[in-house]
């Protein structure tokens, strides 16, 4: 198991990642839903480029989670965070193995874009996941730059709304379930080159690991109620 891995001991992480990460195939990330793949370039969020993601942390962190684990291209996760709260063993209902993921974190913003921008270097097969709490348009731009460098694909989570070079960015926050399954509500705010627009609500099939369209569960409890 990955033990959570302060900044220092990352260099020698990332040797180990890119090495089995050369191997893989550097096919884009579908959500696999239809609907919602049909509005993106390539019909997945693309690689060689980074994707934004706001809104609420668990609800995102739990997503991503579940968007990863199911991605067969995707042979490790490096998730860089600044607290050591993150637990593995979540991940692994949701499809994310702790065997395909590495966890660093620090406190300081800057390291944690640092981290982000060396690893799309050189993680062709994997995805980085950079927790921050804000990011400006350089800093962006170099994490942009960074993942076309070998066809990366990273993923931003960040809680500020300042301009960026991200391909997408998303909106993620819980939805109500009737059930005990792991609802969200994905709003596509902006695709580049694209138009984006649209909210749609995913719940999480634990038994196939893939998401599924549902409809606006909230409004179906409300009516059960009346």
């Amino acid at each position: 198991m990955n033990q959570l891995s302060p900044l220092t001991d990352l260099r020698s992480k990332m040797e180990r990642i890119t090495g089995i990460s050369r191997r893989a195939a550097v096919a884009g990330v579908p959500i696999g839903v239809a609907e919602i793949d049909a509005l993106l370039p390539g019909r997945s969020l693309a690689r060689g480029g980074f994707h934004e993601l706001l809104g609420d942390q668990g609800a995102i962190t739990s997503f991503l989670a579940a968007l990863l684990g199911h991605q067969k291209t995707i042979q490790h996760v490096l998730w860089i965070t600044p607290s050591a709260d993150l637990y593995p063993g979540g991940f692994a209902q949701l499809g994310l193995s702790h065997r395909r993921m590495t966890i660093a974190w620090t406190r300081q913003t800057d390291n944690r874009l640092w981290a982000a921008e060396e690893a799309l270097k050189d993680m062709p097969g994997g995805a980085v996941v950079a927790e921050v709490e804000q990011a400006d348009l350089t800093e962006t731009r170099r994490l942009q730059l960074a993942a076309e460098t070998c066809g990366s694909i990273g993923f931003l989570v960040r809680r500020d709304r300042q301009p960026s070079a991200a391909l997408t960015r998303w909106r993620i926050e819980p939805a109500r379930s009737l059930d005990i399954r792991p609802c969200w509500r994905l709003t596509l705010e902006r695709v580049r080159g694209a138009e984006a627009g649209g909210t749609w609500v995913l719940e999480f099939d634990n038994a196939s690991l893939s998401f599924n369209l549902v409809a606006e569960v909230a409004d179906r409890s409300l009516e059960a109620a009346e």
